[in-house]
């Protein structure tokens, strides 16, 4: 696995976080509904779901197929319900294991966080204040009218311009948990850590800073 240099003991660093599957484990909470609707509908022994390595389900091949299969309408009606029960479920949970630890050594520390998304604003920031974490972040970037989602870099650059202080202590470092997120932070020019439940032998798409499964394994170095 290809690395990039990760500064150790740094303060005052910038460091932008994906959301979903990073703080908040929602890409499995998905993917566990949409296999529920599938079987429902008794599609997925037909292979309908597509989960690519990274652990993040690949929605445009699932559409492709559920509309080939079912025809517009239908996908846009069973499109509807995952969004509805996928709500409910995601209401329910708590942030990752790691989170609030990592946020605290953060704080204590001095480091700005910023998210970087590619979900949409109303998303991000509903489940920042249910969870009570929001004010632990600089700013809020989210995908949108003129801000291309992942692998675009354009939410990376954004948060980039609003945290980026005048002379940095270290340089920016990134945390995703989805290939095309380790691409978007590429693109951005910022080293990335890999947040990931994947086996060891899966192989990210480019060179990251490190490997972890928590957040809170991170405290050893920032």
């Amino acid at each position: 696995m290809r690395t990039r240099d990760l500064r150790v003991g740094a303060t005052g660093r910038v460091i932008v976080l994906d959301f979903d599957g990073v703080l908040l484990d929602t890409e499995r909470t998905g993917i566990d509904v949409w296999r529920q609707l599938l079987r429902e509908a008794s599609l997925e022994p037909r292979g309908t779901l597509s989960v690519r390595p990274d652990g993040t389900l690949d929605r445009d091949t699932l559409r492709r197929g559920l509309t080939g299969t079912l025809g517009l309408r239908r996908t846009t009606a069973l499109w509807a319900e995952f969004e509805r029960r996928n709500r409910a479920r995601a209401d329910l949970l708590e942030a990752r294991a790691g989170v609030r630890p990592f946020l605290a050594h953060c704080r204590e520390r001095g480091h700005r966080l910023t998210v970087a998304s590619g979900n949409c604003r109303d998303w991000v920031e509903g489940h920042l204040g249910r969870l009570g974490i929001r004010s632990a972040f600089h700013s809020v970037h989210c995908a949108g009218p003129g801000v291309r989602t992942k692998p675009a870099p354009d939410t990376y650059l954004g948060a980039l311009r609003a945290c980026a202080p005048a002379e940095p202590a270290a340089g920016p470092l990134a945390v995703e948990d989805s290939y095309a997120g380790l691409a978007a932070a590429d693109a951005a020019g910022l080293p990335a850590v890999w947040l990931t439940d994947a086996p060891r032998s899966t192989v990210p798409p480019g060179p990251v800073a490190r490997r972890v499964r928590a957040l809170d394994e991170l405290i050893d170095c920032l």
